[in-house]
């Protein structure tokens, strides 16, 4: 789920509170353009260097598997995640791309709770 903007601000990697995280907040924009979409880039943020089936991704963030395979494939297209095709098998794994790699494993580790974080 997208953070309101003010919640946006507050996770920056910059010092001052107030400052914007500019390349995170494109690479969400451009990228985490649904729900399943943010979660699928949270997941492979969260394992970047393991490769999954389809129906791997869809029970591990139980959705639909034919959603998460669409999902899956346009994320590809657009060069966030790299698909390794064989007769037997088909997996997706993060992209090598600094870029995009780098943003993904960064809103992974935002995603973590915190345990010294306070509680509202």
């Amino acid at each position: 789920m997208l953070m309101p903007m003010t919640e946006t601000a507050m996770f920056s990697s910059q010092n001052s509170p107030a400052e914007i995280d500019l390349e995170l907040f494109t690479f969400v924009e451009r990228y985490a353009t649904s729900v399943v979409r943010w979660d699928l880039i949270l997941f492979f943020g969260k394992y970047p260097d393991t490769d999954w089936t389809p129906a791997e991704v869809a029970e591990q963030l139980r959705r639909n598997r034919q959603i998460a395979t669409k999902e899956l494939d346009d994320l590809t297209y657009q060069h966030v995640l790299v698909r390794r095709y064989t007769p037997e098998r088909t997996t997706y794994r993060l992209t090598r791309r600094a870029p995009a790699r780098r943003a993904a494993m960064r809103l992974a580790q935002l995603d973590k709770p915190e345990a010294d974080a306070p509680r509202a």
